[in-house]
């Protein structure tokens, strides 16, 4: 495998429990997770520390996933994969996540066996 292996992932998402259960899973998979409860929050700490890959949700408070997938991909002007966790399950979806930068994206209910598959699709790509 590549150097670049991904080590340090910023989770965003206003649900508690996926966040909860997002860290454990990843944790126990080998990963450091920080979390944010929106694209607010996740712009403060990706200015005090850096990341190897990032997942957002669509739906959030404050700054959604696409408002934060434009401030990262303009502002920022940062690569950081980036993965879409969404319900919003629409025609248009993927390639409005596409358009603003995102890599990819995963439906919810996750599977943990989709995200590690995503992980490790990434890491080979980078």
């Amino acid at each position: 495998m590549a150097n670049n292996r991904i080590k340090r992932i910023l989770l965003i998402d206003d649900d508690e429990f996926i966040v909860r259960l997002l860290t454990l899973l990843l944790t126990k998979a080998g990963y450091e997770i920080i979390s944010a409860t929106n694209g607010k929050d996740a712009i403060r700490i990706l200015s005090e520390q850096s990341v190897d890959l990032i997942f957002v949700d669509l739906m959030m408070p404050e700054m959604d996933g696409l408002a934060f997938l434009n401030w990262l991909r303009l502002e920022a002007n940062t690569t950081i994969p980036i993965v879409v966790l969404t319900s919003m399950v629409a025609a248009d979806t993927e390639q409005q996540v596409i358009a603003a930068g995102g890599t990819t994206v995963l439906y919810k209910p996750i599977k943990l066996l989709d995200l590690l598959e995503k992980i490790q699709q990434i890491e080979q790509s980078i």
